[in-house]
């Protein structure tokens, strides 16, 4: 016999639950906009590193773009750089002519599983609207609405997160990067035609500090610095969140500066 509980209990337990958490993301070290790879990866390395960490993700479901894997076959590559990561996510890959063939919705569950697990703070259906200066105007939060309410496009006005360092890890839309070019405070080049080999050399070389306490991640590289999409390689994705998190990691510890950009691969 299952226990008995209430509709009103069930509706009681999950809001206590769930403004507990966002009222405990209201500061963070380290707001991640977007749960791509790029920005699973680099979460749960900076959280097992002991920061505290926030993704906000818009759709209902992280991951990004690995659920489809490519034209809807579900299956992606990697390349065999990215060995430590699978096992980090207790992956087994296929390799076939030197490089692995995984499970694309099992490697999406598996890092947004190893994301949560790792504690993350994961907020899904949030929207950026704009970002958060400081008096410094340097980059120390987002503006953040409901999914819902801009895909109907309703006046509803949006809350403050913030954050020491700020990620944009959303991909071809580069969200955060594009709050800043609106104003003129950066320029996009556009992400350039699809190449496996120099897409992937593109993100991983181009995950670096943008603007002061801004690091861009995975396909905001390529929008920000003009390289190549690389379609269903995501070994460079995994990669550049290795990297971000590296990145910020030396400046939450006062050590990295956007004026010295180091290869931390």
């Amino acid at each position: 016999m299952i226990g008995k509980i209430s509709d009103t209990e069930v509706t009681r337990l999950i809001m206590r639950d769930y403004f507990d958490m966002l009222e405990s993301s209201v500061d963070s070290d380290v707001i991640i906009v977007g749960g791509g790879p790029s920005g699973l990866v680099a979460g749960y390395t900076l959280a097992e590193q002991g920061k505290k960490v926030t993704i906000m993700e818009k759709r209902m479901s992280p991951g990004g773009g690995i659920w489809g894997g490519g034209k809807g076959f579900n299956k992606v590559v990697l390349e065999r750089e990215v060995s430590d990561i699978l096992a980090e996510i207790d992956i087994k890959a296929n390799e076939l002519d030197g490089y692995l063939v995984v499970p694309s919705v099992l490697l999406a569950a598996a890092l947004i599983k190893k994301t949560v697990d790792s504690g993350v703070t994961l907020l899904n259906l949030f929207s950026i609207e704009d970002i958060y200066f400081n008096e410094n105007r340097e980059v120390a939060g987002v503006v953040a609405n409901d999914t819902a309410y801009k895909m109907t496009n309703l006046h509803v006005d949006p809350l403050t997160f913030t954050s020491r360092i700020v990620m944009d890890s959303t991909g071809h839309e580069a969200v955060v990067l594009n709050c800043l070019a609106r104003r003129g405070i950066v320029q996009i080049k556009g992400e350039d035609t699809m190449n496996a080999q120099l897409g992937e050399e593109g993100v991983v070389e181009g995950t670096r500090e943008v603007y002061p306490g801004l690091i861009i991640t995975g396909m905001a590289c390529a929008q920000f610095h003009g390289t190549p999409r690389m379609g269903p390689i995501f070994g460079g994705m995994l990669l550049s969140g290795k990297k971000a998190a590296k990145i910020a990691l030396e400046k939450l510890s006062g050590v990295g500066s956007l004026s010295s950009q180091l290869d931390l691969i």
